[in-house]
């Protein structure tokens, strides 16, 4: 079970911005008028969260059944730990014919934020994972555990095998060459926020928390506004809790899953090395798509601090991280509580 990598902070002061529709006062006081609903749920090998407020009780938990629906869902499509999944059928056969239209939309996207951050994201990573799994299961007390000579030409083996380049994206087909494999941990869950929170609107509800392991978020709760705490990774840190404003959140850190005691190898891994990057603890964007908010977590982990600044403005977000001293950096975007 993977580690929460936000905690969720609910019911206080949201300001205004250019992604709040209206007023933050008006909606807080609409929003506490309304019948209030959770579902928690397990997905995505993780806890999900789902809260949302409706005039109608019965209306509230049609929606509320029919998000966790599309949850499933998606889940059947790309989840690694099902072996009749899309994404599983496509690892062990190289092959998958007439893919679902969401299978098909996340493989695609994939590939264009692959070009766009010139490899820094690639969902053909699977093998390195798994090399590095094996290493860390034969490593797990080891503090200082060494990379031996073999280790290291294992490691360069499999990063041959990454190259979003080859993926074969068509119509009609997605293909694999031999050996190559695939992972949608680094963006399925974004994408599973952002059609939850679709199938709200379609039910006309305007507030709701929406934490399937990456957050959306719609209007206030019962007691103001949506507030998200940016969980520390690194021990006596501070733990920064942002202002929501509409936008999606989505968090990588290092604290995920950890190859090694120290932390120096864990599972973000740079595509382009074969390695985890050495800067940052902690990376949350904040975007106007949870899918694209979850994949760029991953691109801004690989930059160095004097690139965040220009790729925030190249990629039209705003993200908060934490160095591995325990530092924060955040772009002006990014509003703090306090």
């Amino acid at each position: 079970m993977q580690a929460r990598r936000q905690f969720l902070r609910m019911g206080w002061g949201l300001g205004v911005s250019s992604c709040f529709a209206f007023n933050a006062q008006a909606a807080a006081s609409e929003a506490h008028a309304l019948v209030w609903q959770e579902k928690i749920l397990q997905g995505f090998g993780t806890t999900l969260r789902l809260r949302a407020g409706y005039h109608h009780e019965a209306q509230l938990q049609l929606a509320l059944q029919e998000a966790v629906q599309t949850i499933r869902r998606i889940e059947s499509l790309m989840s690694l730990f099902d072996d009749n999944s899309t994404l599983q059928q496509l690892n062990r056969e190289g092959l998958v014919r007439q893919a679902d239209s969401d299978f098909h939309q996340v493989m695609a996207f994939s590939q264009h934020l692959s070009q766009r951050s010139q490899g820094a994201f690639d969902v053909s990573m699977q093998p390195l994972w798994g090399v590095w799994s094996q290493w860390a299961q034969q490593h797990a007390s080891q503090a200082d555990a060494p990379l031996t000579p073999e280790w290291v030409r294992l490691i360069e083996q499999a990063r041959q095998l990454v190259n979003w380049r080859a993926v074969d994206i068509q119509p009609q087909h997605i293909k694999l060459p031999p050996g190559m494999a695939v992972s949608l941990n680094g963006i399925a869950q974004g994408f599973a926020s952002d059609k939850v929170k679709a199938v709200m609107q379609q039910h006309g509800i305007r507030h709701a928390l929406l934490d399937t392991g990456e957050t959306s978020m719609l209007g206030a709760s019962p007691q103001g506004a949506w507030r998200l705490g940016i969980e520390s990774v690194v021990a006596h840190a501070p733990t920064p809790v942002v202002r929501a404003d509409g936008r999606a959140m989505a968090t990588s850190s290092q604290a995920h899953t950890s190859f090694s005691v120290d932390r120096r190898f864990h599972h973000i891994l740079d595509p382009r090395t074969g390695y985890s990057p050495s800067h940052w603890a902690s990376v949350t964007v904040l975007a106007p798509s949870c899918t694209l908010a979850d994949g760029l977590t991953k691109v801004f982990f690989m930059l160095t601090p004097q690139q965040v600044l220009p790729a925030a403005r190249t990629w039209g977000v705003d993200v908060l991280l934490q160095h591995k001293t325990g530092s924060w950096l955040r772009t002006p975007g990014v509003s703090l509580v306090g």
